[in-house]
């Protein structure tokens, strides 16, 4: 069913229903193609950066906030001041052809192969934890997707299943677990092989708006590495959505969003995690909103908001199926005795998120920051005093400088903060620090699919902070990455800060990075060294506090991927 999953031994091919897919996709390779495909894949390396980095440059249209993504490639129209002064532009032949279209063959029947994607990583020593399609697994591991895009008139179908393959060597994997957060450290104990659904969908597209089904992986906020409630690190999971397809442009400004209704998986290793107790699917239901006013060119806010719970705790009313549009506050609950207790007995997971973004285009300057709250108010009041309760917020930016003439300097940097503050420990008597930002003490998948993260690739109540500096021209790249990621937080205060010896665990990595283009292939290549200090609270050599001495450990971490894009034919001059 969904995923189809094989284990061991068995290959993907050892299903009926799976071998018919992939034969499927591969007789497609040998037709011809009309036009370019519509979603841009959420996280797929190279082309993401590439595009964001155009908007900076002038060559995308600036009323986007890249907030609300995967971007439909067909609507990423040119700005009409700037046009199409780049030849390193993405979408350049392609954005050409389609603005050209008359009008008389919008009802014409439209296909097109989408770019084959093809990834491959090596970790040794202990996964370094990213946001990527990758799992948590040592030694190689592979990731294949490609597929079709097909359209009629408003009815588009993109066919774009993802193959994922892991050798899933034995490693030292920690013995302690987030309480309230199915986030696996390991995939079982054998070779993990499955094939997902992946970047698929059914629409109905009308002007800037779009309505369908899809289990495509959706990116909420403005992050450049890492998002608090949506992005491709975790599979795609099944919902239904209405959302804009491009900036809707009105007298005030332009808007962006996106409404879904969906459901989450539980991982079928959470038997690993002995505080899963319940593993039915969670029903999803979510919506952001993104604003740019006209007056402020450049310049975005945007809210989110995303509730899940045990299906078979959600009633059949209104407000059950659409938990969004209830209040902030608890106080209305807990003024009422007979409902005091039901609030939290019902499971009800929730997170708010508010976000910035400014692109100033002569600066070349991309800045942003995402605040998030996971748990009710209990009044405005409490929610102005205490804004740390329960929060987490990254912020970051991209800067670009002329490089003698040919391509730029980019530099580029992001905080993202999960830990729990200081104030938990004040305001719940007696809690030991196990809270964490994805977490919840009665659903206590959290904000999960399959066992991963949906937003943040580092786990749960990790914080990390980013720096990559990098010469880059379209889709080429050169250059490094700094990292320093301070690992489960939330593990660390309740079991290790007390005790006198345990020092944090933080990962210092560096990571050498080559992307290049011929023609219609794109290569990633990434090399990642990380140097682990106290791992995993690993104590050497015991003693007094100030001469304790942690175990450190080192690893390596290597990535290289090969995307073909598939050109239009009858390309305009």
């Amino acid at each position: 069913m969904y995923p189809v999953t094989i284990i061991s031994t068995k290959t993907f091919l050892g299903t009926r229903k799976s071998s018919f897919i992939w034969v499927f996709t591969f007789i497609l390779f040998g037709l011809s193609s009309k036009s370019f495909a519509q979603n841009v894949q959420v996280g797929v390396p190279v082309i993401e950066e590439s595009i964001r980095r155009g908007q900076i440059l002038g060559e995308i249209d600036s009323t986007y906030s890249f907030s609300v993504r995967p971007l439909d490639s067909r609507q990423l129209i040119v700005s009409s001041s700037e046009g199409l002064k780049s030849k390193s532009s993405l979408y350049r032949d392609f954005l050409e052809k389609e603005n050209s279209t008359p009008k008389s063959e919008i009802w014409r029947a439209r296909f097109s192969l989408l770019p084959i994607v093809s990834s491959s990583q090596f970790n040794t020593g202990y996964p370094y934890p990213s946001v990527s399609a990758f799992i948590p697994s040592l030694g190689f591991q592979t990731y294949l997707t490609t597929g079709f895009f097909a359209s009629w008139g408003p009815l588009s179908v993109q066919i774009q299943p993802e193959f994922i393959s892991a050798q899933n060597r034995n490693f030292e994997a920690g013995i302690l677990k987030s309480d309230n957060t199915e986030f696996l450290e390991r995939f079982g104990s054998n070779t993990y092989t499955a094939l997902f659904p992946g970047q698929s969908s059914v629409r109905l597209n009308f002007g800037a708006f779009s309505l369908g089904a899809s289990t495509e992986n959706i990116w909420w906020g403005p992050g450049q590495f890492n998002s608090l409630l949506f992005s491709n690190n975790a599979f795609g999971f099944q919902h239904l959505t209405f959302n804009t397809r491009r900036p809707a442009k009105t007298f005030i400004g332009s808007f962006e969003g996106q409404f879904l209704a969906g459901y989450l998986e539980s991982s079928e290793f959470s038997s690993l995690n002995p505080t899963i107790e319940r593993t039915e699917r969670r029903y999803l239901n979510g919506l952001t909103i993104s604003y740019q006013p006209k007056w402020i060119p450049g310049f975005f806010i945007g809210l989110s908001r995303v509730f899940q719970q045990f299906e078979s705790d959600r009633g059949d009313s209104f407000s059950e199926y659409f938990p969004i549009l209830e209040g902030f506050q608890k106080k209305e609950f807990f003024e009422k005795p007979s409902d005091s207790g039901l609030f939290d007995q019902e499971g009800r997971d929730q997170q708010f998120t508010f976000s910035s973004r400014f692109v100033s285009k002569k600066a070349k300057t991309d800045i942003y920051f995402e605040y998030g709250r996971r748990d009710h108010a209990y009044d405005w009041r409490e929610a102005i005093l205490n804004p740390e309760h329960a929060r987490a917020f990254l912020i970051g930016f991209s800067k670009l400088f002329r490089y003698r003439g040919q391509g730029f300097i980019q530099v580029r940097g992001e905080i993202l903060q999960q830990q729990e503050s200081i104030n938990i420990l004040v305001r719940y008597p007696g809690t030991t620090g196990d809270l964490n930002w994805a977490g919840h003490g009665v659903l206590r998948q959290g904000f999960t699919q399959f066992g991963q993260m949906l937003g943040p690739g580092i786990g749960p109540s990790s914080n990390v902070q980013t720096l990559e500096v990098a010469w880059v021209e379209g889709m080429k790249k050169l250059g490094v990455r700094f990292e320093r990621l301070n690992r489960h937080q939330d593990i660390y205060v309740k079991y290790f800060q007390n005790n006198g010896q345990s020092k944090p665990w933080v990962d210092f990595s560096f990571s050498l990075l080559g992307n290049w283009q011929w023609n219609s292939l794109v290569i990633q290549s990434q090399v990642n060294l990380i140097n682990s200090k106290n791992f995993q609270w690993q104590v050497d050599q015991l003693g007094p506090a100030e001469y304790t001495k942690g175990i450190n450990s080192f690893s390596m971490q290597s990535q290289l991927s090969l995307i073909y894009l598939f050109q239009p034919k009858n390309k305009s001059k």
